[in-house]
């Protein structure tokens, strides 16, 4: 797990970014043998932090492999439970597919930052399982 002791008044956005983008960088593409880095679905540029209150405001766009993609609600979840499981940060977060590149996007879009959707698909064990596997560290494999 990731943990940088910062003053929360005072988050270093750019090194938060970077700490962000190590942790989903690694996320495996639920179909391909390939990580979402690997495919350019995520890169650290489509990633931004601002202060919010007394915590973070982190937003994540993410580039699915082809415009029609079925899996792209999952590879948002995937990125969620990550950020999730691992950022020792206090924040909000909003994923989202960059503008015009899915043909659902918007559906898409309300799906992955639906907090009751989330809740009920990491109920589903078979789900729960394939999002495990996709987020589980390189090093664990």
């Amino acid at each position: 797990m990731y943990s940088k002791n910062m003053d929360k008044t005072n988050f270093d956005c750019e090194t938060l970014v970077e700490e962000i983008y190590d942790l989903v960088k690694d996320i495996r593409d639920p179909e391909l043998p390939q990580t979402l880095e690997q495919l350019d679905v995520v890169s650290e540029s489509d990633i931004s932090v601002k202060p919010f209150g007394d915590s973070l405001l982190i937003s994540i766009q993410f580039t699915p492999t082809v415009p029609h993609c079925t899996l792209a609600t999952l590879i948002g979840l995937c990125l969620r439970v990550k950020l999730e499981k691992c950022f020792q940060h206090k924040f909000k977060l909003d994923v989202n597919l960059k503008k015009g590149s899915h043909s659902t996007e918007e559906e898409v879009n309300k799906q992955i930052n639906d907090k009751e959707r989330i809740a009920a698909a990491m109920e589903n064990p078979s789900l729960r399982e394939l999002v495990e596997q996709c987020t589980k560290s390189l090093s664990d494999i």
